[in-house]
């Protein structure tokens, strides 16, 4: 990521530690994530983004629902951060600049996926009770 991607990301995971603190903003984040999401499924290059929006979203209902306790609270606020990143229609690069606009928003979704690889493993595995 560059560094403004990095700067703006950084000012939404402090961002999420309020919004965690808030289980209507978390529910809100949770289904404007996936209504943006939803917008882009299909799209070439986008598979992988979806599946991950989809899973941390998921993620975040069932820790607001006090259901999924298996992760830290440093992980859910970089999901949450994520998540906030992607929903923002102020981030680094904008969406409405045609072609490039996701760019950043993949990047953020796809580095915080890969930097919690294990615990969103888990997280599948505890949801679909299959061990992956």
């Amino acid at each position: 990521m560059n560094r403004m991607v990095k700067s703006v990301f950084k000012r939404m995971t402090k961002k999420a530690v309020s919004v965690m603190k808030d289980k209507d903003q978390m529910q809100e984040i949770s289904v404007e994530s996936l209504k943006k999401g939803a917008l882009y499924k299909g799209r070439k290059g986008m598979d992988d983004m979806w599946v991950d929006v989809k899973t941390f979203s998921r993620l975040v209902q069932e820790v607001r629902k006090g259901r999924y306790r298996d992760i830290s609270k440093k992980s859910v606020i970089l999901i949450v951060g994520a998540l906030l990143y992607f929903v923002s229609p102020i981030d680094a690069v904008p969406d409405l600049l045609a072609g490039i606009g996701l760019l950043d928003d993949v990047a953020v979704i796809g580095f915080v996926a890969g930097q919690l690889k294990n615990e969103l493993e888990k997280f599948r595995e505890w949801e679909t009770g299959v061990k992956i």
